[in-house]
């Protein structure tokens, strides 16, 4: 990388730490109680979903639970495995978080379509604060047999995920949960992958992170505690106003999950 020199790069600079963005302090998660139902676009397609061995809710050395990636994925000991913590298989992919739209039609609301859900924050732009929009974009960390067989399913029948907002419903709860996807109509969000990344987290430099030898060292016994940083994207210095959150997937008829809500509702 070639050194940038003279006046012009100094004024550069200083015209970006003057317009800095606010930096996002956590990474979003996506979890389902119980019952309740999420539409999302899934924004790794299915051959993007990272599958690895977690050790889950370990209780660390400040008393509060933890995810660690095993360390045996990176060919190494790990002393979660020696002391006999449980061990599962799990997969990661983000996604965004979608809303129903509704029009109005003949004086009744009529559902119309998805869009994004988003969060406001607050930006410091010459000398003034403005508050702007962002997606609400996470990860999703479930397990391979009740949520990402299911998903996969869908993958096999259809194709790429991103192609259409997938409704899943969470039923039961502990060893008892099942997640039921249900396909949306096929509805291509345009330039979807320039559209959202700027608000990607980096899920192979996050897991990476939490299976280090320092990340086990810091929370399981203290030693030399890490800094405190995020895991996703959203650290960039280029935020600005090119997300829109207007865009419609329309849809035309009941969802496959509402039909099946009704059904158990009148049982």
């Amino acid at each position: 990388m070639a050194f940038k020199k003279g006046m012009a790069a100094i004024k550069e600079s200083l015209e970006k730490s003057q317009n800095k963005p606010a930096k996002f302090e956590a990474t979003n998660w996506f979890a389902w109680k119980a019952g309740e139902t999420k539409v999302v676009r899934f924004l790794t397609d299915a051959e993007d979903i990272i599958t690895t061995y977690i050790h889950g809710n370990v209780i660390v050395q400040d008393g509060s639970k933890k995810t660690f990636v095993c360390r045996k994925v990176f060919d190494a000991p790990c002393e979660l495995c020696e002391s006999g913590a449980y061990r599962a298989q799990s997969g990661y992919g983000i996604a965004v978080l979608r809303q129903e739209a509704y029009e109005d039609v003949d004086g009744q609301k009529k559902l119309v379509g998805y869009k994004d859900v988003t969060t406001s924050y607050e930006v410091e732009e010459n000398g003034k604060t403005v508050v702007k929009r962002k997606p609400y974009v996470g990860i999703v960390n479930q397990s391979l047999r009740n949520f990402w067989g299911p998903v996969n399913l869908i993958w096999e029948k259809f194709g790429s995920l991103k192609d259409r907002d997938i409704e899943i419903v969470r039923q039961g709860s502990d060893t008892s949960t099942q997640y039921m996807p249900f396909a949306l109509d096929k509805k291509p969000i345009e330039n979807i992958d320039e559209r959202y990344a700027k608000f990607l987290p980096d899920l192979e430099k996050f897991l990476t992170r939490i299976g280090s030898e320092e990340y086990y060292q810091a929370q399981l016994h203290g030693i030399k505690p890490e800094k405190t940083e995020t895991s996703s994207s959203t650290d960039s210095d280029d935020f600005d106003d090119e997300y829109e959150d207007d865009s419609v997937i329309n849809i035309d008829e009941e969802t496959t999950a509402d039909r099946l809500r009704k059904k158990l509702a009148a049982n």
